[in-house]
C-alpha cells in the first residue's frame, strides 16, 4: 500500500506543482498517533543516513522525534526535517554536500574518497611544474588532467551555489582521470557513460557513432546532434532527455528501494523539471509515508 502515490503522481502529472502544496478538499489529511515509537525513529534514522551520511545523535533523535509527533508526524513536519538536512541550516550543510559527493561518487568513480581527487590533482599540478621546469612541453596536458580533477572535486558546492546545474554536476563526474582509469578506452569508455547516465547500454548504431567521435575525432550524429570528441559526446549525453528519466530513475529507487512504475517516471520528471532539480525528488519522497512507512 502506498498512500502517497495515486493523488501524488496524478496531481504532478496534471498540474506540475510541487506535491505539497496539491490540495483534495475530499481527501483529507490522515492521523499518525498509532504509529510506533519505533518506526518514528526508522524513518529518522534512515533519513539521516540517505541526506546527511550518518545516523542521528541520541539528542538529535530526541529533538526530532518529538518535533515529528507535536505536528502529528504530518507532511509539513517531515519537509521541515528534509529540508534542514539538505542543509537548510549550516549544521548540516557540510555533511549533505558530502553525501551527495559520496553518492555521485558510488555511482560514477567506484566510491573514490574525495580526498584521492585532490590527491590526484594536486600530483598532476606537481607533475606540471616539474616538466615546466626541466623545460618540457607537457605541463599543459598535465594541468588540464588537473584541472577536470578540480572540476569534478567542486562540483557539488557549485550545484548547491547555483553556479552550475545537475547536467553538468554528473559531465563532470564522467569527464576525470579516475573515471578514465576505471573505464580504460574508448570501448568501455562509450558503454560506461551510457549505463551510468541513462541506466542502459547503447544500441549498435548508438555505439559507433559515440565510439567514432571518441576514439578518433570523427564528427558523427547521435541523438540528432553532431559530436566529434569526448567532450562534445559527454554534453549531448548530460543535455538528452534520457538523462532526465536516468536520474529520476537512479535517485527513487535508491531512496525507494524498489522499481519505479511509468506512471511515476511521468511525474517525478515533472518535479525535477528540465533543470533535473534532484534536490525537489528527494524532498517529495523522503517526506513520503512510503519512504517513512507511515502507511
Amino acid at each position: 500500500m502506498h498512500r502517497f502515490l495515486p493523488f501524488l503522481v496524478l496531481g504532478a502529472c496534471l498540474s506540475g506543482c510541487q506535491p505539497e502544496d496539491i490540495r483534495f478538499d475530499d481527501n483529507p489529511v490522515p492521523h499518525y498517533e498509532g504509529v510506533p515509537t519505533v518506526v518514528v525513529d526508522a524513518y529518522l534514522t534512515r533519513a539521516y543516513i540517505d541526506l546527511i551520511g550518518r545516523e542521528p545523535l541520541p539528542g538529535e533523535m530526541e529533538q526530532d522525534r518529538a518535533a515529528l509527533r507535536a505536528e502529528d508526524l504530518d507532511l509539513a513536519a517531515r519537509l521541515a526535517l528534509v529540508d534542514r538536512l539538505m542543509g537548510g541550516d549550516e549544521t548540516h550543510q557540510e555533511a549533505h554536500d558530502q553525501k551527495v559527493f559520496d553518492d555521485l561518487s558510488g555511482r560514477f568513480l567506484d566510491g573514490t574518497n574525495q580526498q584521492t581527487l585532490i590527491n590526484e590533482m594536486e600530483f598532476q599540478r606537481f607533475l606540471a611544474q616539474q616538466d615546466s621546469i626541466n623545460g618540457g612541453n607537457a605541463y599543459p596536458f598535465f594541468n588540464l588532467l588537473a584541472d577536470r580533477l578540480e572540476r569534478t572535486i567542486v562540483s557539488v558546492d557549485e550545484f548547491r551555489l547555483g553556479t552550475i546545474g545537475w547536467r553538468e554536476v554528473n559531465r563532470r563526474f564522467c569527464d576525470n582521470l579516475i573515471y578514465d582509469e576505471i573505464n580504460m578506452n574508448s570501448f568501455n569508455f562509450v558503454n560506461a557513460t551510457f549505463d551510468d547516465l541513462f541506466g542502459r547500454y547503447p544500441s549498435e548504431a548508438e555505439f559507433e557513432q559515440a565510439f567514432s567521435a571518441v576514439e578518433t575525432g570523427s564528427p558523427a550524429v547521435l541523438f540528432g546532434e553532431v559530436i566529434e570528441d569526448k567532450q562534445s559526446y559527454l554534453q549531448v549525453l548530460v543535455n538528452d532527455t534520457e538523462f532526465e528519466e536516468g536520474a529520476v530513475r537512479w535517485w527513487a529507487e535508491k531512496l525507494l528501494v524498489r522499481p519505479i512504475t511509468g506512471a511515476e517516471m511521468v511525474a517525478w520528471r515533472d518535479v525535477v523539471g528540465p533543470d533535473v532539480d534532484v534536490r525537489e525528488l528527494q524532498r517529495l519522497l523522503i517526506s513520503s509515508d512510503e519512504y517513512a512507512d507511515f502507511e
